[in-house]
């Protein structure tokens, strides 16, 4: 870390443009009590639904009410977060968030998902901010959120000073920018590890940190080579003020009270300048994060890319202990299994009905039952005449006994309360069939859920009632004409990269082929490579400052030769459209709900791609209403991890890292950024669905070793992983 006083302004004082304001996390009431009283200017936080932190306690709507009065009363403001992708069916849930946002006066509302700008025309009194998980990593993505209406953008943690500046540049745009707590190894918005191993998706706000367990890289025990440091910039506030920055954003939702409050603390010192010794302030900011055992950085800022993970600074492979007490998987016994916070979940119910809260649980006891197949487990469970059921996958089993048995499972629920309920009847047909530990933790999240939905009474409720005109935008339309092709029909779109568009149009003629990795340069010569079977230029989901202007001149040249351009990144639509080429969404704008792909569409966008993180259920739901031409990527290794962190290239670029799960990826270099594919693909070519309707079927063959084989081997059904689609996205 490179440990550097405040700079001075050009007028000799720090005190140049207006004091940022200090944003603090309330991951419950007793934290945004300690925020307030720590001097904090601003707090986020989010309901116990559709926020990117699920597993914090959160607030109820009632709850919310009071907040923003507590909130206002001392002259903080408060920013709603509802930034995670959307089904189609919680698409009225978020609506009738927005409403309640606007109804107890919360000043701002953090999104992801491209459908909640539809909405924002319906809400003024709202500011609409871009959450981290947009990844706006430069000025073209701020530009492009401006454009869609956005008050203000929270910037990707990757970026330097200069590149904040800017970025805070852009005329009507404020900026946000992380000043303390954890850093992720991936791009934010650009991770699928967590869903990728069970499910369970940062997206969504269920990430479980994978890629902070023990890692082997090409067989050698590495320990924790992905953990990344933690942030601290306490010593450089001013720097980002004279960069132009609106708030200083303080992570840790998941935090303590007593945690926060010395965190806000600190960082007001800063701020006001009660404090002149930046090592001192730098070393209350190590303290900080002294439990997680990281060392804290400020390396980004100053273009530091090497060096950045590791526990307590110490190298990789000598993280071993540290490392180890990180693992996923250490439960021993149901006790050890559960999370306790999934244990405790409450939730607001944010049904199609027009009542938002949990009321007053009355209701005793629940019924479960697991019965175990071949393609997962079917779970069912009763509580209060209403039933919930769900799917979850069958887990590999690779240490017994750190697993649970569904036998002793029951009989353990039996003996504890879930939101005041106890297991009443319970049954399974597989009692010795064992679960991973977060599997049980996932299973008993599932359960408390069920319960919550079960306890909805009419007490303590927060009446929503949608505007006409809301219910309006919300109407589903009917599928385009376009979507007639059936999962289970032969892919017409093949996805490469440039070295493999010659070998692969020798023996393979595909309708369509997206190229990734194209310069102006190389246009005209893959243009030819690829003769009858139509081209189509994709950017890449992440690039900076340095990378735009290459790439609209690339997009400038595919506008000139009419060649469609794959938009992956809100700062990709920005510099396409200025080109004034003709658009389509790639998996780096994903769509999960048909309202998104209305979105993409009135923004010039063609066609759209399916979140390739989606569960069966949810595609059946969202082509049953998209109005757009649509891609499914039925086979491919997506990009599980996207980071602009340097590992040590000579021993890990192209080596294959694996943990204990038998998850096993494999690092290459793509525009310039370390991208981590997974070993193994996934595969839906087998599966056969009439109610999944899509314009054009993609095989992605980036990362394939034989890409013509890859295309041509199609293999069982039976014998296929095939993501999310035969389990729960959670």
């Amino acid at each position: 870390m490179t440990d550097r006083a405040p700079i001075s302004s050009p007028e000799g004082g720090p005190e140049s443009g207006p004091a940022p304001e200090l944003l603090a996390p309330a991951g419950d009431w007793a934290a945004l009590e300690a925020a307030l009283e720590a001097g904090a200017s601003a707090v986020y936080l989010g309901l116990t639904t559709l926020n990117a932190r699920r597993w914090a306690r959160n607030f109820l709507p009632a709850e919310l009410v009071r907040a923003v009065e507590t909130a206002h009363a001392r002259g903080a403001r408060v920013h709603l977060t509802l930034n995670v992708d959307l089904s189609e069916r919680e698409l009225g849930p978020a609506a009738r968030i927005l409403e309640l946002a606007r109804q107890c006066h919360a000043d701002a509302v953090l999104v992801r998902d491209p459908a909640l700008l539809a909405l924002r025309p319906e809400y003024p009194e709202l500011e609409f901010h871009f959450s981290t998980q947009t990844c706006m990593a430069g000025r073209a993505d701020v530009e492009a959120a401006g454009e869609l209406g956005a008050a203000r953008v929270v910037l990707a943690r990757e970026l330097t000073l200069d590149e904040i500046a800017a970025a805070s540049s852009v005329p009507g745009v404020q900026t946000e920018v992380f000043v303390q707590g954890a850093l992720c190894f991936s791009v934010s918005g650009r991770c699928l590890l967590s869903s990728w191993v069970g499910g369970r998706s940062g997206n969504r706000g269920t990430c479980t940190s994978p890629c902070r367990v023990p890692w082997s890289v090409a067989g050698h025990p590495a320990a924790a080579p992905l953990a990344m440091h933690d942030l601290a910039t306490v010593h450089r506030l001013d720097e980002l003020r004279r960069a132009g920055v609106a708030a200083l954003k303080i992570e840790g939702r998941l935090k303590n009270a007593a945690w926060v409050r010395r965190a806000v603390a600190l960082y007001r010192c800063a701020l006001d300048h009660q404090h002149a010794d930046p090592n001192e302030l730098l070393e209350e900011a190590r303290q900080l994060g002294a439990y997680t055992g990281r060392a804290v950085t400020c390396g980004y800022l100053d273009g530091q890319r090497d060096g950045l993970t590791g526990v307590a600074g110490r190298p990789a492979a000598e993280d071993t202990d540290a490392a180890a007490a990180a693992d996923a998987d250490a439960a021993v016994a149901p006790d050890a299994a559960i999370d306790s916070d999934a244990a405790s979940d409450r939730g607001a119910v944010l049904d199609d009905g027009a009542a938002v809260g949990t009321g007053q649980p009355e209701l005793t006891s629940f019924d479960l039952e697991l019965h175990v197949a071949e393609l997962g487990i079917a779970c069912r469970c009763t509580c209060g005449g209403r039933t919930t059921e769900w799917s979850m996958p069958k887990t590999v089993v690779r240490r017994a006994h750190k697993a649970v048995a569904i036998g002793p499972l029951l009989d353990w629920l039996a003996t504890r309360e879930i939101r005041g309920c106890r297991l009443g009847r319970s049954a399974t047909n597989a009692p010795e069939f064992l679960l991973v530990p977060r599997a049980v933790n996932a299973m008993v999240a599932r359960i408390s859920a069920a319960i919550r939905l079960g306890q909805k009474g009419p007490d303590d409720q927060v009446r929503i009632e949608l505007p006409p005109r809301v219910r309006e935008v919300l109407a589903g339309e009917a599928a385009a004409a376009a979507n007639r092709h059936k999962l289970g029909d032969p892919p017409d779109r093949a996805r490469l990269d440039v070295p493999a568009v010659a070998p692969f149009l020798k023996y393979v003629r595909p309708a369509a082929v997206i190229i990734e990795g194209l310069t102006p340069r190389l246009l005209p010569r893959v243009r030819a490579v690829c003769g009858r079977a139509s081209l189509i230029v994709a950017l890449p989901p992440v690039f900076f400052d340095g990378d735009a202007p290459e790439l609209f001149a690339l997009a400038q040249a595919c506008a000139e030769a009419r060649l469609p351009v794959e938009v992956n990144s809100w700062g990709g639509w920005r510099l396409a459209k200025e080109a004034g080429a003709c658009m389509e969404g790639g998996p780096g704008l994903p769509v999960l709900n048909s309202l998104a792909a209305r979105v993409l569409a009135g923004a010039g966008v063609g066609g759209v791609t399916l979140s390739i993180e989606a569960d069966r259920r949810q595609l059946e739901d969202l082509t049953a209403h998209c109005p757009v031409p649509c891609s499914l990527v039925v086979y491919g290794r997506p990009p599980l991890m996207i980071t602009r962190a340097r590992l040590a290239e000579e021993k890990s670029l192209g080596l294959p890292f694996s943990d204990r799960r038998g998850v096993t990826m494999v690092p290459r270099r793509e525009h310039g950024l370390w991208v981590f594919r997974p070993a193994e693909p996934f595969d839906l070519r087998g599966a056969t669905n009439d109610r999944i309707r899509v314009s054009h079927l993609v095989v992605d063959l980036v990362g394939s070793q034989d890409p013509v084989g890859d295309w041509y081997d199609v293999p069982e059904p039976t014998g296929a992983f095939r993501f999310n689609y035969d389990r729960t996205l959670v």
